[in-house]
């Protein structure tokens, strides 16, 4: 696999109505609605897409509720099933498949997977858990964010650079080159990463917002899932955007702030359930014990008292 051309990935706006008429399917592969910690409901999504000629990856964390809501009924659309993994270790992986059921399918097998030490509260899986769930299935495994974010790993080469996830690289089909959220120094880094080395390449916004999706596109010539996804695999595609500015950052900040609330909330009461169900079970156990050996000494009381009356 040959270096990537320089022309393919390109640091400035997109221009959308050149893109389409050289036959290119614009497509926004990073974003988050109301299904995770976005803002933006999905008829609110599909309007939008259409009115600006692009499609979308919903890319919710841990949840495709709006993947599911997304594909139905929107045929006209180009919507590529999609994850973004929380992991253990912090870096995030963007899944793409080629179907909404073989999405579903992952997702059935990737929260068995997070609940299986702990049944009833879902925990973050491994990077390389999340990559071998993943190799059972025909799809895109892309690093999010590569080097994001300072001070937090949330970039699976940053933590590379940390001696952090040895051979991760041998099992991580490409990295996203551009990504809305980061600032430009660190997209200029994941850009040159992609130049010398032979990974495949996305961009997309990271949009927690309606207004910031389709400031970052990979755009394929090609109508279908199929199509575009086998495009990215020969590296046909090329992505064009920048970073947000910092308004935009802002916005995005409060409504990450915002949304976390909520799930602060769900996190404490599933840890709460748990507990308590964990915490009942222990007392139960403990409970039989005692009232067993209660028994047992009630047992050798009456031995003891039978065996004392006895003449």
């Amino acid at each position: 696999m040959t270096a990537v051309p320089v022309s393919t990935i390109l640091y400035r706006k997109p221009d959308i109505q050149s893109l389409v008429e050289q036959g290119y399917y614009p497509v926004d592969m990073h974003l988050h609605t109301v299904h995770s910690d976005g803002l933006t409901r999905i008829s609110d999504l599909i309007d939008y897409a259409r009115n600006n000629h692009i499609g979308v990856a919903i890319t919710d964390h841990n949840e495709i509720g709006g993947v599911i809501e997304a594909v139905s009924g929107n045929s006209d659309l180009l919507l590529v099933p999609g994850i973004e993994l929380e992991t253990t270790e912090g870096p995030h992986l963007l899944v793409y498949f080629y179907t909404s059921g073989d999405l579903e399918d992952f997702y059935r097998d990737f929260n068995r997977e997070r609940s299986r030490e702990t049944p009833g509260l879902l925990k973050n899986l491994p990077v390389s858990a999340c990559l071998t769930l993943a190799e059972s299935y025909d799809c895109l495994k892309i690093a999010a964010h590569p080097f994001g974010y300072y001070g937090i790993n949330r970039g699976v080469l940053k933590c590379v650079e940390k001696n952090m996830l040895p051979g991760v690289l041998n099992h991580i089909d490409g990295i996203e080159v551009i990504c809305g959220g980061m600032i430009s120094g660190l997209n200029q880094k994941a850009m040159r990463y992609a130049l010398h080395h032979p990974v495949l390449y996305t961009g997309g916004s990271d949009a927690h917002i309606l207004s910031d999706v389709g400031s970052v596109v990979t755009a394929v010539q090609a109508d279908t899932v199929e199509e575009f996804l086998n495009g990215i695999q020969r590296r046909e595609n090329i992505v064009i955007g920048k970073s947000s500015g910092c308004l935009q950052k802002g916005a995005t900040a409060g409504v990450i702030a915002w949304s976390f609330f909520p799930y602060t909330i769900s996190w404490i009461s599933a840890h709460y359930s748990f507990h308590t169900r964990k915490t009942s079970r222990i007392l139960s156990m403990h409970q039989k014990r005692f009232s067993s050996f209660r028994h047992q000494i009630k047992e050798d009381c009456d031995g003891l008292e039978k065996r004392g009356k006895e003449p």
